[in-house]
């Protein structure tokens, strides 16, 4: 989205509402998961169980 074209839709949704504000965050730092290589502990466990099932 170009700038112009990110000004006309903030426009646009202001248009919607009688008052409307807008919040900005900056993080201080960002984490990337991967998950092609590291699967999150709850996606493992479940993973874990459906291979027990399978094997019993």
């Amino acid at each position: 989205m170009t700038p112009e074209q990110r000004a006309d839709r903030e426009a646009e949704v202001r248009s919607l509402y009688a008052g409307i504000g807008r919040i900005v965050v900056t993080p201080t730092w960002a984490k990337l998961i991967d998950f092609e290589t590291t699967l999150p502990s709850a996606v493992e466990e479940r993973v874990r169980q459906r291979d027990e099932r399978r094997r019993a």
